[in-house]
């Protein structure tokens, strides 16, 4: 039976589930280490050492190999496909594209209840801008 080696360790969960993905994807077994003490309480990361990805003592070199590859080239592909930004996507007062959704259901299911007849279809989504603060119909 292989033992398991420690190969990198990581401090956030999510980009060591992306280092645990790519392994696994390249059909070489692996173990986060720490992973779930850490999702509990994510301060015990610096005791801990971090979240530990350990793989077989027989893959260890191409472990290595695998996950210090540059996939830059990836990300920028992904970019090209996105969407470009709409007018809409724009606060109307100050242009800022920091909007959130604005929920306004429960204000008016609320009220809803109370009037005895739904009045929710009468309001389109709004959206809230970060910046100022304007609440916008779209």
């Amino acid at each position: 039976m292989a033992h398991l080696k420690t190969i990198a360790s990581y401090m956030d969960l999510p980009i060591a589930e992306l280092a645990r993905a790519r392994l696994d994807a390249e059909g070489i077994y692996c173990y986060l280490a720490n992973r779930h003490m850490i999702s509990i309480d994510w301060s015990y990361s610096n005791a801990l050492g971090g979240i530990l990805l350990q793989v077989r003592e027989d893959d260890e070199q191409t472990a290595l190999e695998i996950i210090s590859e540059d996939q830059s080239s990836v990300l920028t592909e992904i970019e090209d496909t996105f969407p470009s930004i709409e007018a809409e996507d724009y606060c109307t007062r100050c242009g800022s594209a920091n909007l959130d959704y604005y929920n306004i259901d429960k204000k008016f299911g609320a009220l809803s209840l109370l009037l005895g007849f739904p009045i929710m279809f009468f309001f389109r989504k709004r959206y809230k801008c970060n910046a100022c603060g304007h609440i916008m119909k779209q």
